[in-house]
């Protein structure tokens, strides 16, 4: 489908930052929003939601799930950190659970918990790894906390969601997100092409700013309590970018991790405004309480 408008301000005109997209779209290109500076695809991919479902993407890993979620486990504990305010003693639903790891950091403090996972072959496993998992939030009830972990940039329509949401949570929920921060570093700073080639994906319909996050709250009608950015990769991961051109550097060149470094890094970024990543709370309206 054509995205000929922007859906937070309304404007049409754009110019392009990046022509193509990872995926194998070379017809879709990068736009971003001469008025509000929402960046956006040209069009989305038909079929999308089918693709999430059946894609097959991690068919490889549902069987390894404990090995797939040390793979996430660094973001899972950061996660689970940084929303234990949150959901202690609460009902949480995490929506686009992926392999479930935060879902089961998360029921060892939260009173109830729940996902909702599109993908078939995922979803099966972690509802026979014992958790509560669903392919839709709409036959669910209503919860403390929803959560969302790099999804938002993944939704055609998030105002539809956003709108979902607010009848899924009890009065004062709490929706967290986290989605990638368009003005990543490695984009707005060190300008790496490797880098835009990689991020700029057909699934990622829109990234976000910290001012775009803001308007998009403001539009749905929601309240944002909080919103920061954090550095999910470290500064090895980015001189591996700039070198070598390819992702993994924080793997591949680990000898070059310092804790007190990449600290320091990352919160310069964020200082900034250029961190990779950017984490939001947001307080359901009144109207839906």
């Amino acid at each position: 489908m054509k995205l000929t408008e922007c859906f937070l301000c309304g404007s049409k005109c754009a110019h392009e930052v990046h022509k193509g997209t990872r995926g194998g779209h070379s017809d879709i290109d990068v736009l971003q929003c001469d008025d509000c500076g929402l960046v956006r695809l040209s069009e989305t991919p038909e079929h999308i939601d089918e693709f999430y479902r059946t894609s097959g993407m991690r068919d490889h890993l549902v069987d390894t799930l404990a090995h797939t979620r040390r793979t996430t486990h660094v973001d899972d504990e950061r996660r689970f950190r940084m929303t234990t305010p949150l959901i202690e003693g609460k009902s949480l639903l995490d929506f686009g659970c992926g392999d479930g790891g935060y879902l089961v950091r998360a029921a060892e403090l939260a009173e109830a918990v729940a996902g909702v996972e599109l993908e078939d072959a995922m979803r099966d496993a972690l509802e026979k790894d014992g958790l509560d998992v669903h392919s839709s939030i709409e036959t669910l009830g209503r919860f403390d906390v929803i959560t969302m972990f790099h999804v938002i940039e993944h939704l055609e329509n998030p105002l539809a969601y956003l709108e979902q949401f607010q009848r899924h949570l009890k009065p004062g929920g709490k929706l967290v997100i986290e989605t990638p921060n368009a003005s990543d570093a490695l984009l707005s700073l060190y300008d790496s092409e490797a880098f835009a080639d990689f991020t700029y994906w057909h699934c990622h319909v829109y990234l976000y700013t910290t001012e775009t996050m803001k308007r998009l709250a403001k539009k749905a009608g929601w309240t944002i309590e909080s919103i920061r950015q954090i550095q999910r990769y470290p500064l090895s991961n980015h001189l591996y970018w700039l070198s070598q051109k390819k992702p993994g550097g924080h793997q591949k060149w680990s000898f070059l991790r310092d804790a007190e470094l990449d600290k320091r890094y990352g919160d310069l970024l964020a200082e900034l405004g250029i961190a990779d990543t950017l984490y939001t709370v947001w307080t359901v309206p009144d109207a839906a309480e």
